[in-house]
């Protein structure tokens, strides 16, 4: 294939604007590759889902982001594809600090395009999601997976009953109302096994992974396919927040169902969970020892938003034997918060393709942490890339779908 050579650094100002070309000459081009493959090919998606949801797309803005990226694309002699009606794609040959400086220009597009029609949602866009990098060598099969779902979506959109079916629609107060009806209705019991799930965080010490301890959470996605399979999460806002707090109550009210391990455990809550008379239920409720055994997790982003009152509920916990535990760390976002101050005892960093350079970069903060005797944890973890990664910044605690098959296996 020939346009795999390295982007151009220098711009061109008055360089033509381009027309992306198809998903088919990708498909086209991602097979040549694939029969003689040649190092450092990445191919990079732009994703404008991942940014803002889709009931907020409007054609001004598609066609303001295909117009600006077929620009850059022009200005650095790249071939951009259009793969879906708001995803674009880029192959090229380029690695280390260009391929940073070019995610970093497609990023920069994108957000001038959101920040201009869409203000609300500038605030909370998690920008792993909407350019994401595979590197073709080491990730192929992901890739072809991903471009593959493409294919498989359009093939859909196509279908006259497909374009029949009602769009997607945001969150919904009776929503929230009917997971607590379905709550009532079957009890803890029978709503703990339809829809709670535990993962297994792994320590591997010496080479040999051994089980540390368990998370508790209700299944999201289990939970959309029989209440509300037709609702688009990031399309509701601060009422997906108003859904997790109802989600705590229905976990620390449960609780008491819950068969947990021996070992240590975690769950998951929001910080101004902690102030509810069903947190103080549980509280009281609980035996001592379990409490022990216990760690909550609060997302760093709700520690930050709410510091005054997470420093009270931590004082609160603490005082009943329990731990804090810091989840859903992005790699860019790590280091910004002093995660031994906040007193955790382990911290949660996010894995993704793509993730290791700035994961070394932040080296000095795993070693940091680990000086502290704050145990990192790498999360999502579903390449061997991952581990390799982890264990060079001195991580040895894993969870993700990798850790799961490999104990499925062991099992």
């Amino acid at each position: 294939m020939t346009d795999t050579s390295p982007p151009k650094v220098v711009a061109h100002p008055r360089a033509e604007l381009t027309k992306p070309h198809d998903l088919r000459s990708l498909v086209h081009d991602m097979s040549q590759w694939r029969h003689t493959p040649v190092d450092g090919v990445q191919l990079i998606i732009i994703s404008l889902g991942g940014a803002v949801p889709q009931a907020k797309h409007t054609p001004e803005m598609v066609a303001q982001i295909g117009n600006g990226l077929c620009h850059l694309a022009g200005q650095r002699g790249l071939r951009i594809y259009q793969v879906a009606p708001a995803d674009f794609a880029v192959l090229v040959r380029v690695a280390g600090q260009p391929l940073m400086d070019l995610v970093r220009d497609f990023k920069v597009e994108l957000l001038k395009v959101v920040e201009r029609h869409c203000p609300e949602n500038f605030g909370s866009i998690n920008q792993n999601r909407f350019v994401m990098v595979f590197n073709l060598v080491e990730h192929y099969r992901v890739a072809a997976e991903r471009v593959a779902k493409y294919a498989a979506d359009a093939q859909r959109a196509a279908d006259p009953e497909t374009q029949a079916q009602k769009q997607l629609r945001p969150l919904s107060p009776e929503d929230l109302e009917n997971v607590l009806h379905a709550f009532r209705k079957f009890g803890s019991d029978k709503f703990l096994k339809a829809f709670m799930r535990d993962q297994i965080v792994v320590r591997n010490k010496s080479g040999q992974p051994e089980p540390w301890m368990h998370e508790y959470f209700i299944s999201m996605d289990s939970l959309r396919k029989p209440l509300f399979i037709d609702v688009e999460m990031r399309a509701s806002g601060a009422l997906f927040n108003d859904f997790t707090r109802v989600l705590d109550q229905i976990v620390l009210r449960a609780f008491k169902a819950m068969e947990t391990t021996d070992m240590p455990f975690s769950i998951n809550v929001n910080v101004v969970t902690v102030f509810t008379a069903a947190f103080a239920d549980f509280m009281d409720q609980t035996p001592k020892d379990k409490l022990s055994r216990m760690t909550f997790e609060f997302r760093q982003a709700d520690i930050v938003e709410h510091f005054d009152e997470f420093e009270i509920a931590r004082g609160m916990i603490e005082a009943m034997g329990a731990s804090i535990g810091v989840d859903k760390i992005f790699p860019q976002t790590l280091g910004l918060v002093d995660l031994d101050y906040i007193g955790a005892k382990y911290a949660k960093v996010l894995w993704r393709d793509g993730a290791e350079e700035i994961l070394k970069e932040r080296s000095k903060t795993f070693k940091y942490m680990i000086d502290c005797g704050l145990q990192p944890i790498l999360i999502r973890c579903d390449s061997q890339k991952a581990l390799t990664t982890g264990a060079a910044l001195g991580v040895d605690c894993f969870q993700g779908f990798l850790i799961d098959s490999a104990l499925k296996r062991a099992a």
